[in-house]
């Protein structure tokens, strides 16, 4: 008996409207999104559709027409300065090298079921290669349409076999931060390690893995939603208060901006009281905050990502993975370790 799953192709709407138990019309309306469609619904038919392996029929036949010039681009929140720099610099170099790109961005408190609405939107424009710059969607997601378009992950570390990425080196630049926070001499402190971002979670777990094999004590605090960059902010200051932390780490500079209207309303003083870093490094007046974090590569991950495209327009080649170290930027956030009475 032939087990193989049908190719993604060939499944029908109707197939995943059957499979979710609801309307073609309904299934038609999630993927193409012409009118609102409850929640519970829109997950019921997105997880048919990932069983069966469906691709719309607009995509199928787009994708089947090799040979666009014209690029796709899915990006997270272009209100985050890191994303809207990536943006501006992907823009230029596909501009330089006479191609056109076209974006779909879903914002900030938007979840992966809102991304891969807009990725099948993309998809059906008929581009002939797609940059994935979000820290949200999954790489399983894009299975189906990696024989039939190049993709490049463009900032998130990503280790598909089938899929090109020239990424931040989270790692690297993680430990560079925990070597700051060490070297500054504390030996507590609180790590903020979001759950549904894949770069901040893999940031998050790398700074408290760096400070462990320090010998500083790592308090994780958890992030489970896109509801607010200051979650966990009470707890990091319920910590200081109890004299258990010396220093917090933040997985990005906005949750670290987020955090000192907290800590000025606890009257915590930064850093006489409790340090702090943060990660990305492009907020504009960084300098004057004075924040401690690392600055990431956004420009050349930009232009390495593009000549990747490029190359595999012409000829599709074996995937790479490309890792980007960034910089450390020392400033008046991070200071010695106060004595905890």
């Amino acid at each position: 008996m032939d087990n193989k799953s049908p190719s993604p192709l060939k499944v029908t709407m109707a197939a995943v409207a059957t499979e979710a138990g609801v309307s073609r019309a309904t299934a038609s309306r999630v993927f193409y999104g012409s009118t609102p469609v409850a929640e519970h619904t829109r997950q019921a038919v997105f997880a048919a559709a990932e069983r069966l392996g469906y691709v719309p029929n607009t995509m199928a036949r787009s994708l089947a027409a090799r040979g666009s010039d014209l690029l796709g681009l899915l990006l997270r929140a272009p209100d985050n300065p890191a994303y809207g720099l990536l943006f501006s610099e992907l823009q230029a170099h596909v501009s330089a090298a006479g191609l056109q790109m076209v974006t779909v961005a879903p914002s900030r408190n938007e979840g992966a079921h809102f991304e891969r609405q807009a990725l099948n939107r993309l998809l059906g424009l008929r581009v002939g290669g797609m940059f994935l710059a979000t820290s949200v969607i999954r790489a399983e997601m894009l299975e189906p349409f990696l024989d039939l378009v190049p993709v490049v992950v463009v900032g998130r570390p990503e280790s598909h076999p089938g899929i090109h990425s020239v990424s931040y080196d989270e790692d690297h630049n993680a430990e560079l931060l925990a070597d700051a926070v060490a070297a500054a001499g504390h030996l507590s402190a609180a790590v903020v390690v979001p759950e549904h971002s894949v770069s901040e979670h893999r940031r998050g777990m790398a700074l408290a893995r760096g400070l462990a094999e320090r010998g500083v004590r790592v308090h994780r605090i958890s992030s489970p939603t896109f509801g607010s960059l200051d979650e966990g902010g009470q707890e990091i200051v319920a910590l200081r208060r109890q004299g258990r932390i010396t220093a917090a780490m933040f997985p990005s500079d906005w949750r670290l901006l987020t955090f000192l209207t907290l800590a000025q309303e606890a009257g915590l003083k930064v850093p006489d009281d409790l340090s702090l870093t943060g990660f990305d490094g492009i907020m504009p007046g960084i300098d004057l905050l004075g924040f401690t974090t690392v600055r990431i590569p956004v420009e050349e991950a930009a232009r390495r990502a593009v000549e990747v495209m490029r190359t595999q327009l012409q000829e599709r080649t074996r995937p790479q993975h490309e890792l980007l170290p960034g910089t450390l930027i020392r400033g008046r956030t991070l200071g010695p370790a106060p004595v905890l009475r």
